[in-house]
């Protein structure tokens, strides 16, 4: 008995749309340089939030933001993104650098701190936070 031969164009578009999606899904994560909980540290602007979760510092608007995405701190415009790039709490100014530093959200002072160290965007105070969270720039205001 011959069994029919899957069509070789079907077989192809097949792996082509799993190679896009591998691809697109990479595109649109956090560089691994930097987990999704130490961007608790701060407030993110609108633009800022569509950068972290697109992965493409054009959307920038605060030097943090293209800092977190290049991996440098002389991007950085407050001590605490050099804290959390170079990982020392020593440079920290504010307790949510702290607290994200540290793993311990009873160090935070704002819910979107606690939101990304719980890893719950049921604590988010801004937008930005369940943006970043949820992994969905829809929620970027």
């Amino acid at each position: 008995m011959d069994f029919p031969r899957p069509n070789k164009d079907l077989r192809f578009l097949m792996i082509l749309t799993i190679a896009m999606s591998i691809v697109a899904t990479a595109l649109l994560a956090l560089p691994s340089n930097i987990s999704k909980t130490k961007l608790g540290y701060r407030t993110w602007s609108s633009g800022d939030c569509k950068a972290l979760i697109r992965n493409s510092d054009s959307y920038c608007e605060t030097g943090d933001c293209k800092a977190i995405l290049r991996n440098s701190d002389s991007y950085c415009d407050t001590d605490d993104c050099k804290a959390i790039l170079r990982g020392s709490d020593s440079y920290c100014r504010t307790d949510d650098c702290k607290a994200v530093l540290r793993n311990s959200d009873s160090y935070c002072d704002t819910g979107d701190c606690k939101a990304f160290l719980r890893n719950s965007d049921s604590y988010c105070n801004t937008s930005g936070c369940k943006a970043i969270l949820r992994n969905s720039d829809s929620y970027c205001n």
